[in-house]
């Protein structure tokens, strides 16, 4: 073996043990005060991070809101209180993997199960019929909610959904070069290992409008809830998520053409994953597309770049189903 390639081994060595060891960052105060607001619920050997608000309405109406990949349930923060004007309860969960719930290393995790463990949530809570509103790829997750509505094989009835830029369509999606290394066995697990603060920063921030962009402390606090129960380290197993869209796509693209429940997208459009060729797909694909286009320079993250505009046209989606 030569000079060369022993001091590479080293070096890799010395890099990994260092990643390896680096510390979770402690939870700031937003993080601590949105986990007090938390419950636990178990779902076979697992603890699911759930959040029940209460809303103003008296109505019984509940609004269940479903994160994307790779953050969690603080990501609708900051439309929380305008959605509480509009419901009786809000239910925002962890899924299995992400945020305050559990991350089981050695794990296939799969949509469906997700599915299954935000019903058995909704079932603890006594909660049947839901409004949704669900993100990236907290949309995959709703489509599957949705087939089991249409289908009547499932336990919730679905009363509308909103969906935020969601990768949808094979054909117009373009995962990240970090999305595609992922997937990748082997490099994919060691990249999830090796996974710190600068790489997030760069990967996340480069799927938000260029004037939209997360402060200094969202973006640490992105970083924060990643890192919490060593998430990081199963990124390359939730990334799977992309190659089941693929294996599914008749299942969930066509709960979205077979519905009768009324569905609303909402699409930031400066969005390198999901790029504007989504909405002329999306057109051309739903039957009776109802979306509304945000301004040109909102990304990925809607409801954190945009969360006036984006509580405008769900109250506006709202007022299309009263008059329904």
């Amino acid at each position: 073996m030569g000079y060369m390639m022993i001091l590479w081994i080293i070096l890799v060595t010395v890099v990994t043990v260092y990643y390896l060891n680096i510390p979770p960052p402690d939870l700031s105060p937003r993080l601590k005060t949105w986990y007090k607001k938390g419950n636990f619920m178990k779902y076979k050997e697992f603890d699911i991070f759930y959040i029940d608000e209460d809303g103003i309405l008296t109505d019984d109406s509940t609004l269940l809101l479903i994160h994307g990949f790779p953050t969690s349930s603080h990501d609708w923060i900051k439309i929380l209180d305008d959605m509480k004007e509009q419901y009786s309860r809000i239910i925002i969960p962890d899924m299995l993997g992400f945020g305050f719930t559990d991350k089981p290393k050695q794990y296939d995790y799969l949509i469906t199960e997700q599915a299954d463990i935000l019903e058995a949530v909704l079932k603890s809570l006594s909660v049947k019929d839901v409004h949704i509103m669900s993100h990236d790829y907290g949309d995959t997750v709703a489509l599957e909610l949705l087939h089991r509505h249409n289908t009547g094989s499932g336990y919730m009835q679905v009363n509308s959904l909103c969906m935020l830029n969601g990768g949808l369509f094979q054909e117009t999606y373009y995962p990240r070069l970090i999305q595609k290394a992922l997937l990748v066995p082997v490099l994919g697990d060691l990249l999830s290992h090796l996974s710190f603060y600068g790489s997030l920063k760069r990967g996340l921030g480069s799927t938000f409008g260029p004037k939209t962009q997360p402060s200094e402390t969202d973006m640490r606090d992105f970083y924060t809830v990643l890192r919490y129960k060593e998430g990081n380290v199963v990124m390359s197993r939730l990334i799977h998520y992309i190659t089941q869209r693929n294996e599914n796509k008749e299942r969930w693209v066509g709960a979205l053409q077979k519905t009768k429940v009324p569905v609303h997208m909402i699409y930031g459009p400066a969005d390198p994953v999901n790029p504007p060729v989504f909405v002329d797909h999306y057109k051309k694909v739903v039957p009776n597309p109802h979306i509304e286009v945000l301004p040109i320079d909102i990304g990925h993250y809607p409801q954190w770049e945009y969360p006036n505009g984006v509580v405008s046209s769900y109250l506006q989606f709202l007022e299309t189903i009263k008059d329904d």
